[in-house]
């Protein structure tokens, strides 16, 4: 075949976006996989909030509303991969298994996304500088909540 006859040829829409048999298989076992292990985060995280919030010290403590933070974080990040696919747009059930959502649901995914990952992030950062002030430069519990508490949750 002639490069002109290859660059003047019509691919037919199908062509350009099959997916192969193991593509998809391998993308709906990763989807099932993410999703399935994001439903155990959320049952874990939402867990630890109620064991924190039934805790005699409740949100008193530092720790536990760093931990607390956390966990909300983990929850809203889980929430947004635990939904196997369905809130992405049908419009692209060809590279993404089990789409069903419409472009309302994708921007809520995405919000979701934006909002969780960070701040589980923060918070982790946070509450590992909280441990190293306790640990290693030997802070008070009222030090660090006074001076240092405020921009561990900002």
């Amino acid at each position: 075949m002639s490069l002109t006859r290859m660059l003047t040829e019509i691919i037919p829409i199908e062509d350009l976006f099959a997916v192969n048999t193991e593509t998809r298989d391998f993308i709906q076992t990763r989807t099932i996989i993410s999703s399935s292990s994001a439903i155990i985060s959320t049952i874990s995280s939402s867990t630890l909030i109620w064991m924190i919030l039934r805790s005699p010290q409740r949100l008193t403590t530092t720790r536990h509303r760093i931990l607390f933070g956390m966990a909300v974080g983990d929850i809203i990040f889980s929430l947004s991969a635990a939904n196997y696919n369905a809130m992405i747009p049908s419009d692209v059930d060809y590279i993404s298994w089990n789409a069903q959502g419409n472009q309302a649901t994708c921007s809520m995914l995405g919000l979701l996304t934006v909002l969780g990952a960070p701040m589980s992030l923060f918070y982790s950062c946070s509450l590992n500088i909280y441990f190293l002030a306790m640990v290693k430069y030997n802070k008070t519990d009222r030090y660090i909540r006074t001076k240092m508490e405020p921009f561990l949750h900002g």
